[in-house]
C-alpha cells in the first residue's frame, strides 16, 4: 500500500490471497478544524534555531554522495538493492512515454470524489523521477539523464505537486494559494536530494529551478505556516498523526538539501524537532498504542525514523531519538502481534497489514532494544531502498558508520519481551487486549477486543469490536478501511459500511448503528488475566444513546489452549432495554471466509481454500439468547455483504447476524461461543 509501500512487511510467507482490502491510498486528509501555530512553539523554535545555528556544519552535509563519489554508489548497488534491479528499472522508463495528467483529471476528483485515477497517475510520474535519478547515479553514463531531464522539467512546470484530495477547492492548482500535503513534502526531498547529489551533471539551469520549486511550494508555505500564516492546508504542523512526520522528514531533506545559509537549515531543523516531539508523539497514548493501526505505525513511525536518521546526520546534535514515548510507541509493533506476522486490521489497516522491519531494525539499533536478530535480517545492508530520501536515511549512515548505527540513547538493560509467549497483552489507555495460545500453536484460536472511543485517528465506530484468529487466518476479523473517495474525510464518513458499525461485529440496536464521537466511549468494567485465559468487560451504552438500550455491556471470556482442551472464546452481550422501547437487536460475525449453518443456533467458519485445495481449521459458532427470567429467546442468522458502497473494493466481508427480539422482559443476553 501506497506509504507502506517503502517498507519490508513482516513475515512476507503470507499467502498473498490474504492482503484483503487494501486501500488505494493510504493516505490520510487534513481535517477542517485545526489548531493555529502558538506564540510559544513559534518562539521555542526560534530559540531553538539560534542555538542550532551555532553548532551545525557551516557547509551543508551531503546526505547522498555526489554521483562522482563512484565507490560508494557502486557499493549501494552491490550490497544494497542490487545492481540489476537499480538498472531494470532505471531502463523500464526509457521507451515509456510520459502519461499526461491534464486538469480534468487533476479536478475529477471535485466533481465524482473518485481519488485514484489522478493519484494512480501522479505516483507514476514520482516513481519515474525516484527511479531513473537512482539509476543515472549508479551508472554514471549519461544514459538516463535525458529522460530524467524531461520528467523533472514536467513536475516543475505542474501547477500543483500536492493531491487534490488535499488542495481545497483546487486553490493550489488555480495558483490561488501556496500550500504542502504530505505528497508534495515527500517529493520536495527526493528531489532536493536529487539535486544535492547530482548537480554537476545536469544541465545548468535544472537545479535553480528544481530548488525554486521548492522553496515556493514547500518550504515557504511551511516557514509562513509557523510564523502565524494560519493556512488550513498546512495544519499538518500540529497533527498529532502520520501527517506530522511524513511531512517534516519530506520538507527537512529538502532544507538540508537546497538551503546553503546554516541558519536556514538550522530553522528548519529547530522546527521538525520542536512539533514533531511535542505533537506526533501525543498521538500515541501513554501505553505506545497507535490507534491509526499498524499501516499507518508504518508510514508516520516508519518517516519518525528516516527524519531521526536525517538530523542526526545532517547536524550531529539534533537527536530525535529522546522524544518521549518512543519506546512505547515502538514496542507497540512487537506487543500488537497476535501470532506470527498477524495483527488486528483496527482502523483504516489492511486486514493483514504487519510492521515494517527495516523500521524495527534501526530503530532497535538506535534506541538499544536488544532485537539482535531482526537488527541482523532486515537492517542494513538488507534494507530495501526505492527513494532518495531512504538511501539517505537507512541505507549511507550505516554505510559510512562501517556497517553497525550505534545506539543514541542509553540502552535498556532488560532483556527484549518475547510477546508471542505472553498470554496477554493489555493497552490500557487504549482498551485494546490481545490473547495468544501457546507459542507454537498457530491452529489454536487467538483473538482481539478493542475498546476506546469513537474518535480515534483514522477512526471507525468499533467500540466492543473483536477477531478470532485460528492456523494465520482472521476468521471473524474487524475488516479493516474502505477505497479512500471524498466522502471518506468528510462529514459523510459513516455512510461508508466499512467505517461504521455496521461493518464491525458489534451490537445493532433497534437498527440503531454506534454513534461517532469522543462522547462514545467504552468504559473498562472488568480486566482479569491469568495464565488460563482473560475476562475483559466494557460497557458501551454511551455509543447507542437513542437506541432505546438503558445499558450494553459486552463481556469477552478467552479461554487459552492447554493439556485440558482446544480454547475458545464466549462473547457476552447484555442489552438493558428502557421500558416502552422496542427490544430488537442483531448481533453479527464479520467474516472473509465461508460459513455454512449447522442448525438454528449453530453456524460454521472456515478458510476459503488455499489454490492448493487445503483449507486451515475453522470454528464453530454457537449462539444462545435469553431474557432476564432466563427464558430462551429465538433468533436467526442472516447474511448482509459489507462495503456496497464501495465499488473499488473486490473483496467485500460477510455480515453474518443473529437476529431477535424480546416479547417479554426488558434485559436481554446473547452469548456466542466460538471453539
Amino acid at each position: 500500500m501506497p506509504g507502506a509501500k517503502y517498507f519490508t512487511p513482516l513475515r512476507e510467507r503470507l499467502p498473498m490471497r490474504k492482503l484483503l482490502l487494501t486501500a488505494a491510498v493510504i493516505f490520510s486528509a487534513i481535517p477542517a478544524l485545526f489548531a493555529q501555530i502558538s506564540q510559544a512553539d513559534r518562539l521555542a523554535v526560534e530559540k531553538r534555531a539560534a542555538e542550532l545555528a551555532a553548532v551545525i556544519p557551516a557547509e551543508p552535509v551531503h546526505l547522498l554522495p555526489p554521483i562522482a563519489d563512484r565507490a560508494k554508489w557502486r557499493d549501494f548497488a552491490d550490497i544494497g538493492s542490487g545492481y540489476d534491479h537499480i538498472i531494470g528499472s532505471a531502463e523500464a522508463y526509457l521507451n515509456k512515454p510520459v502519461a499526461e495528467l491534464p486538469e480534468q483529471l487533476y479536478k475529477e476528483y471535485y466533481t465524482t470524489g473518485d481519488r485514484t485515477n489522478y493519484e494512480n497517475a501522479w505516483s507514476g510520474w514520482r516513481n519515474r523521477v525516484m527511479s531513473l535519478a537512482r539509476g543515472e547515479l549508479v551508472e554514471n553514463k549519461g544514459r538516463f539523464l535525458p529522460a530524467l531531464e524531461e520528467i523533472l522539467r514536467k513536475i516543475c512546470a505542474h501547477p500543483s505537486w500536492s493531491l487534490p484530495a488535499h488542495d481545497y477547492g483546487a486553490a493550489i492548482y488555480d495558483g490561488k494559494g501556496a500550500a504542502a500535503d504530505i505528497i508534495a513534502t515527500e517529493l520536495a526531498g527526493n528531489l532536493g536530494l536529487i539535486v544535492q547529489a547530482m548537480r554537476p551533471v545536469l544541465s545548468p539551469d535544472l537545479p535553480p529551478l528544481i530548488e525554486e520549486n521548492i522553496r515556493r511550494r514547500v518550504l515557504d508555505p511551511l516557514r509562513a505556516e509557523i510564523e502565524g500564516a494560519n493556512n488550513p492546508m498546512m495544519s499538518w504542523v500540529t497533527l498529532t498523526n502520520n501527517w506530522n512526520t511524513v511531512c517534516f522528514c519530506g520538507s527537512t531533506a529538502a532544507a538540508l538539501s537546497v538551503c546553503a545559509p546554516a541558519e536556514e537549515r538550522a530553522w528548519f531543523l529547530a522546527a521538525a524537532e520542536h512539533f514533531v516531539t511535542h505533537y506526533f508523539f501525543s498521538g500515541f497514548s501513554d501505553d505506545g498504542y497507535c490507534s491509526e493501526g499498524v499501516g499507518y505505525w508504518n508510514y508516520g513511525f516508519g518517516h519518525f525514523a528516516m527524519l531521526a536518521e536525517l538530523a542526526w546526520r545532517a547536524s550531529g546534535t539534533v537527536n530525535l531519538y529522546t522524544s518521549p514515548k518512543i519506546r512505547a510507541a515502538a514496542r507497540y509493533a512487537l506487543k500488537a502481534e497476535v501470532a506470527p506476522g498477524c495483527y488486528a486490521a483496527f482502523a483504516d489497516c489492511p486486514v493483514y497489514a504487519s510492521p515494517s522491519e527495516t523500521t524495527l531494525a534501526i530503530v532497535s539499533r538506535r534506541l538499544g532494544l536488544g532485537l539482535t536478530e531482526l537488527e541482523q535480517q532486515y537492517g542494513y545492508p538488507h534494507c530495501k531502498v526505492n527513494t532518495q530520501i531512504l538511501a539517505a536515511a537507512y541505507f549511507f549512515p550505516a554505510y559510512d558508520a562501517g556497517g553497525t548505527l550505534p545506539p543514541l540513547v542509553p540502552p535498556e538493560d532488560e532483556k527484549p519481551v518475547d510477546y508471542l509467549a505472553e498470554p496477554v497483552s493489555f493497552f490500557p489507555d487504549a482498551g485494546v487486549v490481545i490473547c495468544r495460545p501457546p507459542k507454537g500453536n498457530p491452529d489454536q484460536i487467538a483473538a482481539v477486543f478493542k475498546g476506546g472511543t469513537n474518535a480515534e485517528h483514522h477512526n471507525h465506530n468499533d467500540l466492543g469490536t473483536f477477531g478470532v484468529l485460528r492456523g494465520g487466518v482472521w476468521l471473524v476479523v474487524d475488516p479493516g478501511g474502505e477505497t479512500y473517495s471524498k466522502r471518506t474525510f468528510s462529514a459523510r464518513r459513516y455512510e461508508g459500511e466499512l467505517l461504521s458499525s455496521f461493518g464491525h461485529p458489534v451490537p445493532r440496536i433497534n437498527g440503531h448503528l454506534q454513534t461517532a464521537g469522543p462522547e462514545a466511549a467504552a468504559g473498562q468494567l472488568e480486566f482479569a488475566p491469568s495464565e488460563t485465559g482473560v475476562r475483559y468487560a466494557l460497557d458501551l451504552s454511551s455509543a447507542y444513546p437513542d437506541s432505546g438500550a438503558e445499558r450494553v455491556v459486552r463481556a469477552y471470556d478467552y479461554r487459552r489452549a492447554g493439556a485440558e482442551g482446544g480454547g475458545g472464546l464466549t462473547v457476552t452481550d447484555t442489552v438493558t432495554f428502557a421500558p416502552g422501547a422496542a427490544k430488537e437487536a442483531d448481533f453479527p460475525l464479520i467474516t472473509f471466509e465461508e460459513w455454512t449453518q449447522i442448525d438454528e443456533r449453530t453456524i460454521r467458519i472456515t478458510p476459503r481454500p488455499e489454490d492448493d485445495g487445503s483449507a486451515g481449521p475453522g470454528v464453530t459458532v454457537t449462539v444462545t439468547a435469553f431474557d432476564e427470567n432466563g427464558a430462551a429467546v429465538p433468533g436467526r442468522f442472516a447474511e448482509e455483504i459489507v462495503g456496497r458502497d464501495d465499488p473499488m473494493t473486490p473483496n467485500k466481508p460477510k455480515r453474518i447476524a443473529w437476529q431477535t427480539e424480546l416479547a417479554e422482559g426488558q434485559t436481554l443476553t446473547v452469548v456466542t461461543a466460538i471453539e
